[in-house]
């Protein structure tokens, strides 16, 4: 990937410092507002996406989204010397199942683009969490209490998200539980590894 040519130095200068905040407050506001369009009790991210007056505005959340949330993580691997190969794959993969998301149709006339828009979306989350796996257990070889509380928390996204889904439904709440714990896991993440700057 073009960014593992980049320093710790390049990584760490004022403007991309900003731009890596600015990602952690745009995700999950972004995320809101896009889901709050209509009642996200009765309709998915993607519901509203597929009605005409919100198309544009679901290709635009899904792609700024992607390349915000890629960022920030692909930043934060670099910043902290992780290398993994297969991390960084999962991660650019992550952001390409998205932007696919967004861009496939999900509507009842097209059953089989409907399946595949919903095959992206799952791929879109299973390799984003994969990726972060292998980076938190690569931060559990410095301290095994790094790995033990970022491992709960990653828990708790998967199967916070997926248990909203079983009780609640196929609705835009257990979509906006994933994005904002998300983004709230790489908050705290960000906040662990600071007593670590100098031995990472």
């Amino acid at each position: 990937m073009m960014w593992k040519k980049w320093s710790k130095e390049r990584w760490g200068r004022g403007y991309i410092k900003y731009l890596a905040l600015f990602a952690l407050v745009i995700i999950p506001l972004y995320t809101y507002l896009f889901a709050t369009k209509e009642s996200p009790f009765y309709y998915t991210l993607s519901m509203i996406g597929n009605m005409g007056d919100y198309r544009l505005d679901f290709i635009v959340w899904g792609v700024v989204t992607g390349f915000l949330i890629t960022f920030y993580i692909g930043r934060l691997y670099m910043m902290k010397s992780f290398y993994h190969p297969r991390a960084h794959r999962l991660l650019l993969w992550s952001h390409i199942f998205l932007v696919l998301t967004v861009f496939i149709p999900a509507v009842e006339t097209l059953p089989f683009l409907r399946r595949l828009h919903a095959l992206m979306a799952v791929l879109f989350a299973l390799s984003l969490l994969a990726s972060l796996y292998l980076f938190i257990r690569y931060l559990g070889e410095i301290d095994k209490s790094l790995f033990h509380w970022s491992s709960w928390m990653l828990f708790i996204v998967l199967f916070g998200s997926l248990g909203l889904f079983y009780f609640v439904g196929n609705t835009g709440i257990f979509e906006l539980f994933f994005f904002l714990s998300i983004t709230a896991f790489l908050a705290l993440l960000r906040l662990w590894l600071k007593p670590y700057e100098n031995r990472i």
